[in-house]
């Protein structure tokens, strides 16, 4: 009995000291994170050297040096990033510590090892962020709206979301965007991002409810990143979402820049508004706008009206992925592009997939691979009612065999199985029995025999521009 006592004793001082240890290092990331994010501008490149220098130290694994250098290295070489740093510190404080607290440290760093053990724990995959629509009603009717046959009488209820929340951050998930419908539709949703205010929310909204009032709620609760909606300048924006909606746009942007709200811009890219998205003057004019950061999202023939003409062509595809390149060296302002920014990501992110892939949570429950694929085998709420979990749904035929058959190309630059590699998502489809539409107009995007065609046509000329570009 006392060898039994003192082993008991010895385990809990062992985990004890291992909490401690835990703890300790949690304490100095978030305290240098918080160091970083409060610095003033004067004192900013030799102190920052210094916090790099001391990052290095305390990544005792290497896990991140590759980064940490890259981040080291634009510094000393005044890249436009750092410039973008520099704005970030003079947002309000509360926006700049959530960002360092909850994206930085909660999902990039300390989310990664938890990600990876809960993944080990539970024979699962580990998704670095997903994307949940509360509700599909909107304000607006925008022309090809990829959401816009989505059931619009009943959005995802609150206790649900706040369940899926708790579950994604026990998994190790503390990002998570929320899209649409109009989000901001739903007063009960600050309700929410208040109660989980350790994870980030990225929110695309279309920016026509952001009044001052709602700005500074924003602002007070710190962990909400808006994403305004807008298609380039006036013309391009009104021409799809409707008369006066840029304007609308441009006064969220004021109201959160006022209140020093961190926000970014969204974009769909279609053979109409192509050419402002090559020039110069929409990425100046976003950022005197404010806009931290921003997405260029290509046009998917589904949802509202599928339009062919929409689709941008590969040869304007590949002009646009060389001007973003060149925009993330040239202003202060991070542009991501969803499909051309493949490469670094290695591959299509969809389906759950391990380090930076992503599932989506419609506003009926149904878990999509991908937003823009409208196909599902579960459903949260039915999943609940059967007392599983979120994670249980990453392990479902459809998701396994969308990450078995990743990477779909080996050329990263073609990541898509929807647009890039077309056949891939008809076999997913048509060859994994449990798949269901969830939206009426689903199956246009495989069975059509115009939209199959064009895009086996868009793939195929894709390609071989890409192997005459290389």
């Amino acid at each position: 009995m006392p060898g039994l006592v003192v082993k008991i004793l010895s385990y809990n001082l062992i985990s004890c000291l291992g909490s401690f240890k835990s703890y300790f290092w949690s304490f100095v990331f978030k305290t240098i994170l918080k160091i970083l994010f409060s610095l003033p501008s004067f004192f900013y490149n030799k102190d920052l050297l210094k916090l790099i220098a001391w990052a290095k130290k305390l990544d005792r694994n290497k896990r991140y040096l590759s980064k940490i250098e890259v981040v080291e290295r634009c510094f000393k070489e005044n890249h436009p990033s750092v410039q973008l740093t520099k704005k970030l510190l003079k947002k309000s404080k509360r926006c700049q510590e959530k960002l360092a607290i909850n994206f930085f440290y909660n999902a990039v760093f300390a989310g990664r090892d938890r990600r990876i053990k809960f993944a080990q724990k539970y024979n699962t995959s580990s998704p670095f962020f997903f994307v949940i629509s509360p509700t599909m009603r909107c304000n607006l009717k925008c022309r090809g709206c990829y959401a816009g046959q989505y059931k619009k009488e009943d959005d995802l209820p609150y206790e649900v979301m706040d369940r899926i929340f708790k579950e994604a951050k026990k998994a190790g998930i503390y990002f998570i965007t929320v899209s649409g419908g109009e989000p901001f539709i739903r007063p009960d949703l600050l309700k929410l991002f208040k109660k989980h205010n350790d994870i980030y929310f990225q929110v695309f909204t279309n920016g026509t409810l952001i009044d001052e009032k709602l700005a500074q709620k924003i602002e007070q609760l710190g962990n909400i990143a808006p994403v305004i909606s807008i298609e380039g300048f006036e013309s391009e924006t009104d021409f799809r979402r409707g008369k006066g909606v840029f304007g609308k746009a441009i006064s969220a942007m004021v109201n959160l820049e006022k209140t020093g709200t961190i926000f970014g811009f969204s974009t769909m890219v279609t053979n109409f508004n192509w050419q402002i998205i090559v020039n110069d003057s929409f990425y100046e004019f976003l950022v005197k706008k404010g806009c931290s950061f921003g997405w260029l999202f290509q046009y998917i023939p589904i949802g509202r009206k599928p339009d062919l003409s929409l689709v941008l062509k590969p040869e304007r595809r590949l002009a646009i992925r060389d001007k973003v390149r060149e925009i993330r060296n040239k202003y202060p302002i991070l542009v991501c592009d969803f499909w051309n920014d493949g490469d670094y990501v290695k591959g299509c992110l969809a389906g759950a997939r391990g380090d930076y892939g992503y599932f989506h949570i419609n506003t009926n429950g149904d878990i999509e691979p991908c937003v823009f694929v409208h196909f599902a085998q579960d459903n949260i709420k039915d999943i609940y009612t059967r007392g599983g979990h979120l994670w249980d749904t990453w392990n479902s035929e459809f998701f396994k065999e969308i990450r078995a058959g990743q990477p779909w190309n080996l050329d990263h630059r073609m990541p898509c199985m929807i647009i890039d590699n077309p056949q891939c998502l008809r076999n997913l489809v048509f060859n994994c029995s449990l798949v269901y539409p969830t939206e009426k107009e689903a199956k246009k995007l495989v069975e059509d025999e115009k939209i199959v065609t064009h895009l086996n046509n868009y793939s195929s000329n894709l390609a071989q521009l890409l192997k005459q570009k290389n």
